[in-house]
């Protein structure tokens, strides 16, 4: 109850202002059903999920000129969970809200993203919480644009200790560069840890810098969040740090995607990921395919050990039903080495999802 009132409240505030900024009310409304088998010891699951292909949102966002070629911006961004009606994402496959970074589940008013920034011929900064540059890149490179089981958020990104992907960054300022400057596109993120006398602890840094001509997209990426879930017990520094470098090329027929990336926590947690994907347009329908493979280097016995890698085979198709609506329908195999923990948390545990629903987008 006190949600919606906040809601409508703002609703109200944001069209009292809608004289001096254009503001913009948006969102996703995606839902269907999932079959699950395998991933678990209690038998197979089959569920109405919210956020399947994307997840559900509704969001505000506006901008205000002010001269010379600069403006001021805003977005309000809040996850809703269409299957229940309550506030959140769900991590696909495992029916629990996104974790933030963290590592706490966060399920409050507009913890998608919230932030205000600046931007003009310089760029843009922001403020707050946003998608992590590295999140970014994934949505550029993978075949099922960070959605459905398939998704490359999954894998890549993750160690065996957390499997925690860096997706957004709260206290973050936020700057990217303009675009189509050269066919260059870059960004950078700080986060902050906000822990009294330690300046470095908690905090993240992400970056990104990209490349588009044509057909061709590169990108690399680079995560690296300070002191995430230390355990000095099992001599780990807590540091986590990726880099990924991906490209897709446009054959007009048929789009190509590769992408890999390196993962390490301290000196003791050592991963490596591998993909390879197709898109095939034709008219209002898509087919898109990927394999991903997962490369366990360095981990403790008890945590797995080097036995632990994992290889994922998907599938998925949309038709556009208009330029706002679309079904869907999605397979994922992934088979886990007898330690492998892609899309479990029961080691070695292998499964299948499928997954069919409607999206639509105001």
């Amino acid at each position: 109850m006190k949600k919606s009132l906040l809601v409508v409240a703002l609703l109200g505030t944001l069209g009292a202002a809608s004289a001096q900024t254009n503001v913009t009310v948006y969102g996703t409304v995606d839902a269907g059903v999932a079959y699950i088998n395998g991933f678990n010891d209690n038998g197979k699951v089959l569920s109405l999920e919210s956020g399947q292909q994307s997840y559900s949102r509704l969001g505000f966002k506006g901008t205000e000129d002010l001269g010379s070629g600069m403006k001021a911006l805003f977005v309000l961004e809040q996850g809703i969970r269409i299957d229940d009606g309550s506030s959140g994402i769900n991590t696909l496959g495992n029916n629990i809200p996104f974790v933030d970074n963290s590592g706490t589940f966060s399920t409050g008013t507009f913890s998608s993203q919230a932030y205000v920034g600046l931007g003009g011929n310089f760029g843009t900064v922001k403020l707050g919480r946003t998608f992590t540059p590295l999140y970014e890149a994934y949505g550029a490179i993978d075949p099922f644009m960070n959605g459905f089981a398939a998704n490359i958020n999954n894998s890549f990104g993750n160690d065996e200790f957390s499997q925690a992907s860096f997706e957004r960054m709260s206290n973050a300022i936020t700057y990217s560069t303009p675009d189509n400057t050269y066919g260059f596109k870059g960004a950078l993120a700080y986060g902050f840890g906000e822990v009294a006398g330690r300046t470095g602890s908690q905090s993240q840094v992400g970056l990104s810098l990209g490349y588009m001509n044509g057909p061709l997209n590169v990108v690399y990426a680079f995560h690296r969040a300070n002191n995430d879930q230390a355990d000095p017990a099992f001599g780990l520094d807590g540091t986590f740090r990726t880099h990924f470098i991906g490209a897709s090329y446009d054959f007009g027929m048929a789009k190509a995607h590769l992408a890999f990336d390196d993962n390490k926590r301290g000196d003791t947690f050592k991963t490596q990921d591998y993909l390879i994907g197709v898109t095939v347009p034709f008219g209002p329908h898509a087919v898109f395919a990927d394999y991903i493979h997962k490369k366990v280097k360095n981990t403790p016995f008890f945590f797995g050990g080097d036995n632990a890698n994992s290889n994922q085979v998907a599938i998925g198709y949309t038709y556009n039903i208009s330029k706002r609506t679309n079904l869907y329908s999605a397979y994922t195999h992934v088979k886990n080495n007898d330690n492998g923990t892609v899309l479990t948390q029961n080691r070695g545990h292998s499964g299948n999802v499928f997954q069919v629903g409607v999206r639509h987008m105001f």
